[in-house]
């Protein structure tokens, strides 16, 4: 039946029916076929795949995230940047980059990252005299290194699917996060030096403190989420319903940027994007289950071992193929329907699932910025008005440089694990 569903699966998507609706009806079909078993168990495997008390940090983190944003957080905090690294040579690439990490941390969600960062980043480095196509390019990479940095939808989910710890995937996000954008930085410095930029000035202490200051209360949204969670004062869960009051209170009684009709608005489209996510939770469920049940995973896994190379070869493979996948599938859904056939073969080979999830989610982030069907780099072109084909060029040694970290990452588990083991064992 593995084929059947795989088949019917791939035939949908062909035909543009949408992800969600794809895995239910190969679902349907597969189950239709098997003939023992009723049809009662989609609507049920749908409600217990969601019924999840972690996944309910997924609508609070899209609404956070959205919050924060439409409050002009994402100005302040790319002021800061701008103070803190500006001055060095491919300044405004570096801010790019850092501003990524001061709002990753906010909003959870890579299109709300690119959307944010990329209308401030991109109209700055083009009139500083950077090509439209790499001032793209770099928002794309940044945004890319993005999704590891804490708290991440994507980390949410595999934590519900492979009951592993939020908080420890958050956790274990942090070094890789940093040591990606420590080699993009080091990749624009190398550029600028070849081009012969010379570094600016750098602003000094007053502006520096003013900015600080000035972005202090959007700094404050990390502190709660993970000061609650690593403190154990509360769950991931209760973090973000923290960081949803939060939001709101800074955004609308001291910012004073969002108003009632605006907060509609975000409402709205929190309710849209969270929709869209269970939906494909719940489908995936009943299409993993459907698989599982065939033995679908213990079949691959025996491929797997028969080609040799063991723990290795089996590294390889997921980072080839879920950087595809992530693109293809949009990230998400390639995660909800891969992790409960791919997690029981990563536990026979030993891999920690902390680990194996940082590396799916990583992978997922440069699959998402991934010419010419990645979803990230269509939100990216569609902000600097370039086609795909225009930034291939400059965005691949970007991401080049992206992948060979997430390969590091890979065969030396002691940058994931080493905080959470520090903080939760």
């Amino acid at each position: 039946m593995g084929i059947i569903l795989s088949l019917a699966f791939l035939g949908f998507i062909a035909i543009n029916v949408p992800i969600a609706f794809s895995m239910g009806l190969s679902s349907i079909i597969g189950l239709l076929l098997k003939g023992s078993i009723p049809l009662v168990i989609v609507p049920q495997k749908i409600f217990t795949g969601c019924d999840s008390f972690p996944l309910l940090a997924v609508p609070l983190f899209i609404l956070a995230g959205a919050l924060m944003d439409t409050g002009g957080i994402s100005l302040r905090l790319v002021a800061l940047a701008q103070a803190l690294v500006g001055h060095f040579r491919n300044g405004l690439g570096m801010v790019s980059i850092v501003s990524e990490i001061f709002f990753s941390g906010i909003s959870g969600s890579t299109a709300a990252d690119t959307a944010a960062i990329g209308s401030i980043m991109i109209p700055a480095m083009k009139q500083a005299g950077y090509p439209t196509a790499r001032a793209t390019a770099i928002v794309c990479a940044a945004c890319g290194m993005g999704i590891l940095v804490p708290p991440c939808i994507a980390m949410v989910i595999y934590g519900g699917i492979a009951n592993a710890s939020v908080g420890a995937l958050f956790a274990g996000g942090f070094l890789p996060a940093l040591v990606m954008a420590a080699a993009l930085m080091i990749q624009l410095n190398i550029q600028a030096r070849r081009a012969g930029a010379a570094p600016g000035c750098f602003v000094g202490a007053k502006p520096l403190m003013k900015a600080l200051k000035e972005s202090l209360l959007a700094l404050f949204m990390p502190v709660i989420i993970f000061g609650g969670i690593l403190g154990g004062i509360c769950t991931p869960t209760e973090a973000a319903v923290l960081a949803v009051a939060y939001g709101l209170v800074v955004s609308m009684f001291i910012y004073r940027e969002i108003n009632l009709a605006k907060l509609r608005e975000v409402l709205l489209q929190t309710g849209l994007v969270t929709g869209q996510v269970m939906i494909m939770v719940g489908m995936a469920t009943v299409f993993g289950w459907i698989l599982t049940r065939e033995q679908v995973p213990q079949a691959l896994a025996s491929v797997i071992h028969s080609l040799g190379g063991g723990k290795i070869l089996f590294l390889l493979l997921i980072n080839i193929s879920f950087l595809f996948l992530g693109a293809v599938l949009e990230g998400v859904p390639a995660l909800i329907m891969t992790v409960p056939i791919l997690l029981p073969i990563a536990t026979q080979f030993g891999i920690d699932p902390v680990h194996f999830g940082i590396v799916l989610v990583a992978n997922m982030g440069i699959g998402l910025f991934l010419p010419p069907i990645g979803l990230g780099v269509f939100v990216g072109c569609s902000i600097g008005k370039i086609t795909v084909s225009e930034i291939a060029k400059p965005l691949l040694p970007y991401l080049a440089v992206n992948f060979a970290t997430v390969l590091l990452i890979t065969y030396w588990p002691w940058l994931t694990l080493v905080i959470p083991t520090l903080l939760f064992k």
